[in-house]
């Protein structure tokens, strides 16, 4: 069975991120989709938290992890910091992801566990990353 990660901030496939590269590298790009949820701008990543309303959705990649999806979950939670000791700041747990071409999956999806703010939501659902950004 495949293991399939939903990506929607820095690791979207055309952001130009270094891990995101790193994840196109070891993963096949699956579809473009969407997730029920809602998506706030933290200043260089994003956070996605629970919907409120049936028309939040968060856009973002659906990638197919493949045989080495153990290796890449274990890297992405360093990335996300999710291994840490609690509080950390970002949980990955299984979202059914509705695909662009109509079907729907079950896959891996780091939701923020930390407060925000409603003047940080991103009403579009889509966050954009570029190198520009990064802190010095």
């Amino acid at each position: 069975m495949s293991e399939f990660l939903f990506v929607y901030g820095t690791l979207k496939r055309r952001s130009r991120h270094p891990m995101a590269r790193r994840l196109e590298e070891r993963a096949r790009f699956e579809a473009a989709g969407t997730v029920a949820g809602r998506l706030y701008n933290l200043g260089h990543f994003p956070g996605l938290k629970e919907p409120r309303t049936q028309g939040d959705r968060v856009w973002g990649d659906v990638y197919d992890l493949g045989d080495d999806a153990a290796t890449i979950l274990r890297d992405m939670d360093a990335y996300e910091d999710a291994e840490s000791p609690p509080p950390t700041p970002y949980e990955r747990k299984r979202t059914l992801v509705t695909l662009d071409n109509g079907g729907a999956l079950s896959a891996w999806v780091y939701w923020y566990l930390g407060d925000v703010r409603e003047d940080q939501l991103i009403e579009s659902g889509s966050f954009e990353w570029n190198c520009e950004q990064a802190p010095g």
